[in-house]
């Protein structure tokens, strides 16, 4: 009997001896391109120039496409994300919410931002009416109606990605003098917003940390009252150190001091200065004046996100109760315009990189001809000595697909050194950094297969010409 190291000891030879004609044409059709390198280093490099046009075009295409997915999750929310708007109301004069386009309900209108604050310190027992959100009880304890609901859909549904939020404006001790002390309206320019939020609100808007730290859940109970700023109010405190531990004070919390964490990028420079606070400490910072409607994100599966909102509006309906109206509304990734802005950069200015490859495969395949014409003596001999056409066929052919796809991998790489080195979130002004975007290895493999295509082409031509050399032809040569 023979054992399976015998059987793979017969098996490897007649492997290799299979292998040996076709490693040794491309050994062949290597020294012949060194031998042959100043006659077709022009063709080459045209080759390779228009292989780094085509990758670096459909490089930069996938990646805005992908910026965009990100600019628009830093606006409203990573795609599939349920937003549950609860106001004061009667759910049973809207059965089942508006779970239109644009998530508002009654006529379909947004409001004015006045509109969208509700008071947060009025009389009642915790936020449990319609037009009570107050949520301190005379004993100090929080009994927040809309938090318990937040708690109960959280545990029912098993979300793993959610948030609390109430956006409401805030006016730093420095900026007092711009508004009147009673206007709770005026939002003069450079007056952040007051976010209230749970630490999963910087995974739903994608919010990228430059500085320090994002939120955690134990900052709720901190007294230091942690908070994670934009980089636009990060420079209006004048860029302190975070080591330092620097704080401030706003107009609305009276004495409560809040410090700075972490900071976070903007989405422009048109960007309002932002400060985000954990929701539970918010409760605790005794804000007087108008806030936002509570909210609540919730990320669920995009296959899946339209049955999920329905799902999500019932379960934190019935949990508010009739004295609450719930309103949802959808983020969804408009991936049709994405894909045809994608497609249309691609296919224009690929139209132009093929034009440019064709040149440099006709190049190619000129000087491959003329090299044809001087090695008809090398070629007859050859095939004096025994060589079939088939093998000259290949050999000649194999010359070309090896030298274009030396090309095309020279032109990959100089396209990913240039899409890397290409400061695109400052040319263009996105609010991310496209470094962290990976070259898309499409991009890569297209130009690599393009480049090979176009030698077999160039190839085919030389090739044919050097299988009608015959012997005699190297005499008269």
């Amino acid at each position: 009997m023979t054992t399976n190291n015998e059987t793979e000891s017969k098996s490897r030879p007649s492997f290799l001896y299979a292998a040996t004609p076709y490693l040794g044409a491309l050994l062949e059709a290597w020294h012949e391109l060194r031998i042959n390198r100043g006659r077709i280093m022009l063709s080459l490099v045209s080759v390779a120039a228009a292989v780094w046009a085509m990758t670096t075009v459909i490089a930069l295409g996938n990646i805005l496409t992908s910026s965009q997915d990100a600019v628009t999750a830093q606006s409203t929310g990573v795609a599939g994300t349920v937003t549950l708007t609860a106001g004061a109301g009667n759910s049973d004069s809207e059965e089942g919410g508006n779970f239109g386009d644009g998530g508002f309900s009654g006529d379909g209108s947004a409001g004015t931002m006045a509109d969208s604050f509700g008071s947060f310190g009025g009389e009642g027992t915790g936020g449990n009416g319609p037009d009570d959100l107050s949520v301190i009880n005379p004993d100090g304890s929080i009994n927040d109606a809309f938090s318990a609901a937040t708690h109960r859909l959280v545990e029912t549904t098993h979300a793993n990605l959610w948030s609390r939020v109430r956006m409401q404006p805030a006016t730093p001790e420095q900026n007092m003098d711009d508004c009147a002390p009673d206007d709770y309206e005026c939002f003069s320019p450079g007056t952040p917003e007051l976010i209230a939020a749970d630490p999963g609100w910087f995974d739903i808007y994608a919010r990228t940390i430059v500085q320090g730290r994002r939120l955690e859940d134990a900052d709720g109970q901190r007294l230091m009252n942690p908070v994670v700023i934009n980089d636009q109010f990060y420079e209006s405190l004048g860029n302190p150190a975070l080591a330092d531990h620097p704080t401030f004070r706003l107009k609305e919390t009276g004495n409560t001091t809040f410090t700075v964490v972490g900071v976070y990028k903007s989405l422009g420079s048109w960007d309002a200065p932002s400060i985000v606070t954990h929701y539970d400490s918010f409760l605790n910072a005794g804000y007087e004046g108008q806030v936002g409607e509570p909210q609540l994100l919730v990320a669920t599966p995009e296959e899946s996100a339209k049955e999920n909102q329905k799902a999500l509006h019932n379960i934190f309906q019935a949990e508010l109760g009739p004295s609450w109206k719930v309103n949802t509304s959808l983020s969804e990734k408009d991936t049709q315009i994405s894909q045809e802005m994608n497609n249309t950069i691609t296919t224009a200015l690929g139209i132009i990189g093929g034009i440019v490859i064709a040149l440099g495969a006709l190049g190619l395949l000129t000087v491959s001809i003329v090299t044809i014409g001087h090695r008809v003596r090398e070629i007859g001999i050859r095939r004096a000595m025994g060589a079939s056409a088939g093998r000259i066929f290949i050999s000649v052919f194999l010359e070309s697909i090896v030298a274009t796809t030396v090309a095309g991998v020279v032109g990959v790489i100089a396209s990913i050194i240039t899409v890397k080195q290409l400061p695109l979130d400052k040319m263009l002004a996105l609010p991310l950094e496209t470094g962290a975007v990976a070259y898309p290895v499409t991009a890569a493999v297209i130009g690599v297969l393009v480049a090979t295509f176009v030698g077999a082409l160039a190839g085919i031509i030389p090739a044919t010409i050097a299988v009608r050399v015959k012997p005699i032809d190297a005499i008269r040569f």
